[in-house]
């Protein structure tokens, strides 16, 4: 292994306990808790290049189903990821992809915020979804509890990540890659 790999892993191992941190802080709702995860997918994808963001939301992920408290209420295990949330967990994955495509690598502030619009859009649709079929919820009871319940806190994130990635742009701009 040579030390660029050792790096980008250890990053994203870092990373990945940035997002299990941030899955802690949460507010329950009937099937699907408020947290702040995607906020963490959003900065993750929007800073750091794509093996990177993917990297560290799998190891998240596998830290997870390894039995490791990292998913939302300090929760873990197979079940939680073929669970009500496992769509919006798995989810993460094509959140981080469709920011990378739609970003091109590039620091442009509406870019940032359609990018994460678009794609925490798409992750709260394919968390619904998956949400329907393993609660057996109809389509209208999926969205009223797997996608109305996060749209105000999801602009809200979606305006931090925007603001820290400018930030981070400003300061540290070897991030985007």
């Amino acid at each position: 292994m040579n030390k660029q790999t050792l790096k980008n892993f250890g990053l994203s191992l870092v990373l990945a306990i940035f997002l299990a941190l941030s899955s802690q802080i949460t507010v329950p709702l009937l099937f699907v808790p408020i947290t702040c995860q995607t906020l963490a997918i959003g900065l993750i994808a929007t800073m750091f290049g794509l093996n990177i963001s993917l990297e560290s939301i799998s190891l998240y992920i596998l830290m997870g189903a390894f039995g490791l408290p990292v998913f939302a209420g300090a929760h873990s295990g197979i079940a939680v990821i073929f669970g009500t949330t496992g769509g919006y967990i798995w989810g993460f994955l094509i959140y981080a992809f469709l920011v990378k495509f739609m970003l091109h690598n590039s620091k442009a502030t509406l870019k940032i915020g359609v990018a994460n619009l678009t794609s925490a859009t798409l992750q709260l649709f394919i968390g619904a979804a998956w949400l329907m079929f393993v609660a057996h919820l109809t389509p209208q009871a999926a969205i009223a509890n797997g996608v109305l319940p996060f749209l105000v806190p999801g602009a809200i994130k979606i305006v931090a990540i925007v603001a820290v990635a400018r930030l981070f742009a400003q300061r540290v701009p070897v991030l985007y890659r």
